[in-house]
């Protein structure tokens, strides 16, 4: 049997397979070099582009995808050159905000004072060649920067700067006199166009040469989560998309081949010996697994110091690796296990060295780690358990035929936490299909989400329709698993085999979940869509959009869209249906896509006229028509008082519950050129934006009278938003208020109110809605930033967590 090192083809390492050089430095007082050399025949004759990048511990994710960003755009005729300023000795940080605040200022000496030098935060992204910034004419000025006293990006001259920055002022004075001398120096500091450094919001697409992720609760890679509650970015999907095409390729930056300039020291350090270092003993559900896969031969990987025996699999062991000591080996084995090592190297090595070993693994791959309590050490994201769940997550990636374990022995505890995946044998024949139900309610938005994603996870699956009794529902934080809230003589019926995975939406849904969770003895996976109004922690996913304001969390996904997406072959048969029935009306059709209130917005008659007025003035500014439906929310008096304000050539439905075959809905979808949608109606929304063609949004405003209010209010104070932004117009930093706030929704003790203003905000940075209350004349749509197919993305993430299961034991 072949290795799984088959399934890395030339294609998908186009940007892994270039090679990069690393040159460390002679002390522990320098940043050490990574070089990206030239790709071409013929090399530029410009000077390398030196870019010193201010990281820390924490951010090594940042840090690798700060690095593929570069590669991306960077001139293959060129050479790069990325100095890591991380961990330098000699400087007092105990002031400083960040782990690397001041040594920016010491880059004019780290360069010896000659030449240009870029200096970049490692929470920024690039989407323009960084030569381009590095060849930027200066004129007189010492350095360019977007501000004199913003110093995140800049380009300066070493030569000029070293007279205000240098390595001995970095070490002893504070950033305010640092950045405040040089920019009272007349000359000395030249604008930098803001696009250098868009931080956060200020983003224009393919206008933005880099992004800067300035919000530290809002970072999309999380890397200090005891310190911040984190949210979503509305631009964290950029960040994340670059990732996932690291991911995709394989991208380190670093390798067995140039590994980072921490590794050589870390693998000496293995050879120290280490009283709280155990060997690691398989659990029994490990040693079922690795019977379960057929595993005869074993790789171990371990230090050489580590001699207790048995092997973590209870298997004979092939051969041992001592990656200290031996050289690499390439041959192929069934299983291969790693204890004592991965817990020891630098986090910017663990990616690539699991590669490795997942490499020679065909069938198992079991990963023994020793952590301290993450409670008594510093906030570093790899001494949580979820962050190893997700470097595993992305060998599943590279290796979709490889099983794994995940065993992490907590020192001075007593604890293991254990992770496996199990039911991902079902991809590889080992196992049996997972079995999925579906808890549909009386929305039919959400229950055409819920049919969508078990569509597309193509698993057997059954619909169970329930009927809840007319009382209004328990606090779900004081309720017990039951079917209590069940109409159960009007509902499908709740029996064996049970699930192995249930997806549900509604507050209602929550008890009915848990209770066959329950009943399965936990072995029935939760899946919901939304906001649950119940401990996030009972969920092990939550998929939910930017309305509901959920915190980030490890089981939640923040989407932009719900997971509305019509059939592309319904869309056109319905397209084919009613073509000749718009064909009298003038272009460009624009469909209106009509609500109603809901308990956090308003719409009567009167909202009705002026959103009829609107959609009429759009139509008389861009010389169509109107292809109006109403909905099951829209009240008669409402309806009745949009069709009467309509004065331009337009077609109209008005929705009643026996819409058949005359029901327009779906060829508006596919023939109209634009859509006008009311702000209540987020699926609509979704429906028409994943259409590709302008969708404007008629706001609606909050009941006279509504608790709602007072919830928007009181969210926006512990969130810090009563004022809007702060004093570099960005967004709040998040203090105990917003942490506390944060901690009560987890739990389950607050809920915050749908917020259908937040989603618009987000949608119109993307340029994928419009606001028609400000659209006065016959502007052409802009250029809309494409967004990923979520649905797909979803149901890869169910995929993989569905084959996971997570215990622990304490010995």
């Amino acid at each position: 049997m072949t290795s799984n090192a088959s399934c890395l083809n030339e294609e998908t390492l186009t940007i892994a397979a270039r090679p990069i050089r690393v040159e460390r430095a002679d002390t522990s007082h320098q940043p050490h070099c990574v070089i990206l050399p030239a790709l071409t025949s013929a090399p530029s004759p410009r000077p390398p582009v030196r870019i010193f990048l201010g990281t820390e511990k924490a951010q090594v994710r940042a840090q690798r995808i700060f690095f593929y960003s570069v590669e991306r755009v960077r001139d293959p005729a060129r050479e790069y050159r990325i100095y890591l300023m991380k961990d330098i000795a000699g400087f007092d940080q105990s002031t400083w905000r960040t782990g690397f605040t001041n040594y920016r200022f010491a880059i004019p000496d780290f360069a010896g004072r000659e030449g240009r030098a870029i200096y970049n935060d490692v929470d920024q992204i690039y989407f323009t060649d960084p030569a381009v910034l590095f060849d930027l004419p200066m004129a007189e000025h010492g350095y360019l920067a977007i501000s004199a006293k913003d110093t995140s990006v800049m380009v300066m001259d070493c030569a000029r700067m070293a007279q205000w920055w240098n390595l001995d002022q970095a070490r002893q004075a504070a950033k305010k006199t640092l950045t405040d001398t040089p920019a009272e120096q007349p000359g000395l500091w030249g604008e930098l166009d803001g696009h250098w450094n868009a931080r956060d919001e200020e983003y224009e697409h393919n206008r933005t040469h880099v992004l800067h992720y300035t919000a530290l609760h809002q970072q999309p890679w999380q890397p200090t989560p005891r310190i911040y509650s984190y949210h979503p970015n509305a631009l964290g999907d950029l960040w994340h998309r670059l990732e996932q095409e690291a991911d995709a390729q394989y991208y380190g930056p670093f390798s067995r081949q140039a590994p980072s300039p921490w590794f050589e020291q870390a693998l000496q350090a293995l050879d120290t010996p280490d009283d709280s270092d155990e060997a690691l003993r398989s659990s029994p559900r490990a040693a079922q697994l690795a019977s379960e896969c057929d595993a005869a031969s074993l790789l171990w990987c371990r230090p050489a110091r580590q001699t207790a025996p048995p092997s973590p699999l209870n298997l004979e062991a092939s051969q041992l690796w001592h990656p200290e000591r031996d050289a690499a080996v390439d041959a192929a084995f069934d299983g291969v296990a790693v204890t004592g090592v991965l817990e020891h190297l630098p986090a910017e090595d663990i990616h690539w060295f699991m590669g490795e070993l997942a490499q020679r693994a065909r069938r198992l791959l079991y990963v023994g780690i020793q952590l301290p309590d993450p409670r008594r050490v510093d906030d570093q994201p790899f001494y949580r358990t979820h962050w190893w769940r997700e470097q595993l997550r992305r060998i599943s990636g590279a290796y979709p035929d490889l099983v794994w374990h995940l065993d992490i022995q907590r020192t001075g505890t007593g604890m293991r936490e254990c992770v496996q995946s199990g039911l991902s044998g079902a991809r590889q024949g080992h196992g049996r299909v997972p079995r999925v139900w579906l808890l549909l309610g009386r929305h039919h938005g959400d229950n055409a989400q819920l049919s969508l994603l078990a569509q597309r996870l193509g698993w057997p699956s059954e619909e169970k329709r329930l009927n809840f009794k007319p009382s209004a529902p328990r606090p779900a934080l004081f309720s017990r698993p039951s079917l209590a809230n069940i109409d159960l003589t009007q509902s499908d019926r709740l029996e064996p085999p049970w699930p192995d995975l249930i997806l549900s939406t509604g507050r209602r849904s929550v008890g009915a979940a848990r209770w066959v969770k329950q009943q399965s003895g936990g072995c029935t996976q939760l899946i919901f869509l939304g906001r649950p109004r119940a401990p996030l922690d009972w969920f092990d996913l939550i998929i939910t959009t930017p309305q509901y304001g959920l915190p980030a969390r490890d089981n939640v996904i923040h989407n932009l869209l719900p997971l509305n997406a019509p059939d592309p072959a319904a869309l056109d048969q319905a397209a084919a249906d009613w073509q000749a029935r718009f064909d009298d009306l003038p272009r460009p059709r624009i469909g209106v896509l009509v609500g109603g209130a809901t308990k956090t917005q308003h719409f009567d008659a009167t909202v009705a006229r002026a959103m009829a007025q609107a959609a009429c003035r759009l139509a008389k500014a861009r010389g169509g028509s109107l292809l109006i439906t109403t909905s099951p929310r829209t009240p008669p008096d409402a309806a009745d008082a949009f069709f009467a304000g309509i004065d331009v050539p337009s077609y109209r439905y008005a929705w009643h519950h026996e819409d058949g075959a005359d029901n327009p809905y779906r060829a508006y979808l596919a023939l109209c050129d634009a859509f006008v949608v009311s702000g209540d109606s987020v699926s609509m929304q979704a429906e028409a934006i994943r259409t590709k063609k302008p969708v404007h949004v008629f706001p609606l405003a909050l009941p006279p009278t509504s608790w709602s209010r007072l919830g928007h209010r009181f969210e926006a104070f512990m969130h810090g938003r009563t004022q809007a932004t702060g004093t570099r117009g960005t967004h709040r930093q998040q203090d105990w208020k917003g942490r506390l706030y944060d901690r009560a929704f987890g739990l389950g003790l607050i809920t915050a109110p749908r917020n259908t203003e937040r989603l618009h905000k987000v949608l119109a940075m993307r340029n994928l809605l419009d606001d028609i209350s400000i659209v006065d004349d016959a502007t052409p749509g802009r250029q809309r930033l494409e967004i990923a197919d979520e649905v797909q993305a979803t149901v890869e993430s169910i995929r993989l967590r569905a084959g996971e299961h997570y215990w622990r034991e304490r010995r």
